[in-house]
């Protein structure tokens, strides 16, 4: 018989560019990877609560229902939202049959204020629902966690909100609108750095960070060395003059003219 082993995931090479990403990305791609909020369950606050049938105290477990998100969510901004995978029973004496509840989807046009356009995304009701409540859709966009966002196109627009934020760019005709609005959203800036390697995939990051090392020019190793025979140079000649130096003149003579002798092989041996 035959064994199967469960394949473990493989870390990056250490050698590889995905390990040379910067610490910021790294952060970024951890802060996805954060618990969202829960959408489909309402969380017990207490640990215990009272079982009406048992007449006592049952423990409380909060478990998240699991979504799937397939890659149109990632073209739309659905909320949050994604597919619930389940079971459901038409019939008391039939098994239940699986099923899948797909959000409800629509065709909407947002306007963003910082870069002073409408977009025509794909959204659900509780999209909506939530830009309402932020008060616009740069608000819900900038200051939604990121792990809630759960659209790669809400994590691409929000990078180009924050380089726009950082470099201060104006998509408004007029010059006072655009200060204006650049001062309303300052709160949400962080740092350019941060700002750059923001809402990347992971094949953009890897493509980033090999640009990034194409402009470095190496540096031959013989002017490291020649740096450093200079430094050895300059430390000989500020030390204070050797014993050796301090000798006669004449014993060095004497010393300088015996090193002759020996390595002339025409020179007699002396006795």
């Amino acid at each position: 018989m035959y064994k199967f082993f469960k394949v473990k995931s493989l870390r990056p090479n250490p050698h590889s560019v995905q390990a040379r990403l910067p610490e910021v990305y790294t952060k970024y791609v951890e802060s996805l990877k954060q618990p969202p909020a829960p959408l489909h369950y309402i969380p017990e606050t207490t640990k215990y609560k009272l079982d009406p049938e048992k007449n006592e105290k049952v423990r409380v477990e909060n478990r998240d229902i699991p979504l799937k998100f397939p890659k149109e969510a990632d073209e739309g901004i659905w909320g949050g939202e994604g597919v619930i995978q389940g079971f459901i029973k038409y019939k008391k004496k039939r098994r239940p049959l699986p099923n899948y509840w797909i959000p409800n989807l629509k065709k909407s046009v947002v306007y963003s204020e910082i870069l002073n356009s409408y977009l025509d995304v794909t959204v659900t009701e509780r999209t909506l629902k939530l830009i309402d409540e932020h008060k616009g859709f740069d608000h819900y966009i900038l200051g939604t966690p990121v792990q809630d966002l759960q659209s790669q196109l809400a994590l691409s627009i929000r990078r180009k909100l924050l380089l726009a934020l950082v470099n201060k760019e104006k998509y408004h005709p007029d010059e006072e609108t655009s200060k204006e609005v650049l001062e309303k959203y300052q709160k949400y800036a962080i740092p350019k750095e941060e700002a750059e390697w923001f809402g990347l995939t992971m094949r953009e990051a890897v493509q980033k960070q090999r640009l990034l090392e194409e402009e470095i020019v190496p540096v031959p190793l013989k002017h490291t060395f020649r740096a450093k025979y200079l430094e050895e140079l300059k430390k000989k000649a500020s030390e204070p003059e050797s014993a050796a130096e301090e000798e006669a003149p004449e014993q060095e003579e004497s010393r300088i003219q015996s090193f002759i002798s020996k390595m002339n092989p025409f020179a007699k041996k002396v006795e």
